[in-house]
């Protein structure tokens, strides 16, 4: 090698180390920046899966109608859930499962709830209001805006299925109780493969094997849910985790709203963003849909894409309140006569209840 190819190599070897040194700089720091996003991520879905529940308010006993208090174990028995029955005096249409938002309990609207529980009563259904995990007195280590609460609800319709005299039930959700009850629905073998099974049918045992042990053993399927009465919908569970992230601040509303839900997700054992839209316009049920004209915290075109998709593929099976004053599943406590009347029309439209009671 001459002297002039040895002096001319060494600035280009000098060059490239100093590309190695950067890259290998800025590798360090984009790996730094993903530990520190993966933290504060996991650190913000721990702190908002493990809130405190929030205690049952303190009544007196002449607020409620008459109930009989039941506990039942969640599906895997690991703990318990606890909640109230109501009964009508007449022979019951059904059982009404209320299926409460993320943060609250069996106690929806507070004591305003009282109303609401005897207007389904005196329409001739059974009421089961429950606290769902981590909520009420029903203890958990943690919750999961419907991605874990689902299996809850099936506990409860295995309940009502085992104690109540009716013989289905009708869910009813409430914000992220309203992913909880759909999610529980969809989870279910299709309607027709429990009976099916019991009786014999090689080919409806060969379906009800492809499901998981505990849903196999509860003995029933879609048929025994007759109805969905769901209160502000999304388009998925993961718009009310988003809209808890960013009522937390321009770090939740920039970031976190985007990473949190992989984060819960996974902490139910579950890594998919599932589509209530899909699981609703599948869904053949008679179904009533409330929300705000304009929602606060959860985007509006989350929640008009499933209302808009529900209502042109089931326009007969479909109806819809709609409260004008903005909030978040608010309708109720805005103006309780509507929103009740709304729902008494539906009862009586679908479950050809007495428009008198």
């Amino acid at each position: 090698m001459t002297a002039r190819a040895a002096i001319s190599r060494a600035p280009r070897t000098r060059r490239t180390s100093r590309r190695i040194r950067r890259a290998a700089i800025l590798s360090s720091l984009l790996a730094l920046l993903l530990i520190t996003v993966v933290v504060i991520t996991l650190v913000r879905a721990n702190d908002m899966l493990r809130q405190p529940a929030k205690p049952l308010a303190t009544f007196s006993s002449n607020i409620l109608p008459s109930f009989t208090p039941v506990s039942f174990p969640t599906l895997d028995e690991q703990s318990r859930l606890f909640g109230w029955f109501f009964s009508p005096e007449t022979t019951p249409v059904s059982t009404i499962i209320l299926v409460h938002d993320q943060g609250e309990n069996r106690l929806e609207f507070g004591l305003d709830s009282a109303k609401l529980y005897e207007y389904l009563i005196d329409k001739g259904f059974c009421v089961l209001a429950f606290d769902l995990r981590r909520s009420g007195q029903s203890a958990s280590p943690m919750s999961g805006y419907g991605y874990a609460e689902w299996t809850d609800v099936l506990a409860a319709i295995n309940y009502v299925r085992k104690n109540a005299v009716t013989r289905d039930v009708l869910l009813y959700g409430f914000g992220s109780g309203v992913s909880a009850a759909l999610l529980a629905a969809d989870q279910l073998p299709p309607a027709g493969t429990a009976a099916a099974a019991a009786a014999g049918d090689a080919r409806a045992a060969q379906v009800l094997k492809k499901y998981p042990e505990n849903i196999q053993s509860l003995g029933f399927d879609q048929s025994y849910i007759k109805g969905l009465l769901l209160d502000t919908p999304c388009s998925s569970p993961d718009e009310y985790i988003r809209a808890d992230c960013r009522a937390q601040g321009r770090l939740g509303e920039k970031l976190l709203q985007y990473t949190v839900p992989y984060a819960i997700r996974f902490s139910a054992g579950t890594l998919a963003n599932t589509s209530l839209i899909t699981i609703l316009t599948r869904s053949q049920l008679p179904v009533f849909l409330t929300y705000s004209a304009q929602p606060t915290g959860v985007q509006q075109a989350s929640v008009l894409t499933l209302s808009d998709e529900r209502q042109r593929l089931h326009p007969d099976m479909t109806m819809i309140y709609i409260s004008e004053k903005p909030g978040f599943v608010s309708g109720y406590t805005d103006d309780p006569d509507a929103y009740l009347a709304a729902v008494g029309a539906w009862l009586e439209r679908f479950f050809q209840v007495s428009r008198n009671k």
